[in-house]
């Protein structure tokens, strides 16, 4: 595939992810796929390395933290061969009103079409604050 191709892909699986839409998200995923999330294991919700089944849980769980949804805007992409790097925002609201508005750099390897996998690196203590409040 082609680095604009590779780079279509990545923004279709984050829109999806956006719209909770699980089906259109997960099709995107080669079966074998992984989601690491650097954090440390006990302080996040979210944290080490996840399989396809568990992306599927995290796009459920963060449709069910934000009734609204959360919108996640690419702000730019760099991309080589079968790997794109791009800078990413969230924006979601609680329904306790606290807002979630995360600043994240993903990396994300391609093969045949299908992400293989994504590594994730954001603002660590907001996901805390924001993910483990019970208000």
């Amino acid at each position: 595939m082609d680095i604009e191709h590779n780079k279509q892909i990545v923004t279709a699986f984050f829109a999806h992810f956006s719209a909770a839409d699980r089906p259109a998200a997960l099709a995107l995923l080669d079966d074998k796929a992984t989601w690491q999330a650097m954090g440390t294991e006990g302080e996040l919700p979210i944290h080490g390395v996840m399989d396809k089944a568990a992306i599927g849980e995290l796009i459920a769980m963060v449709a069910a933290t934000f009734p609204a949804k959360m919108a996640l805007t690419p702000k730019g992409f760099t991309a080589e061969g079968d790997r794109v790097a791009l800078e990413m925002e969230s924006y979601g609201v609680k329904a306790n009103g606290m807002v979630y508005n995360n600043p994240y750099h993903f990396l994300v390897t391609l093969a045949d079409g299908k992400i293989t996998a994504l590594r994730e690196y954001m603002d660590t203590l907001h996901v805390k604050q924001v993910f483990l409040d019970d208000q």
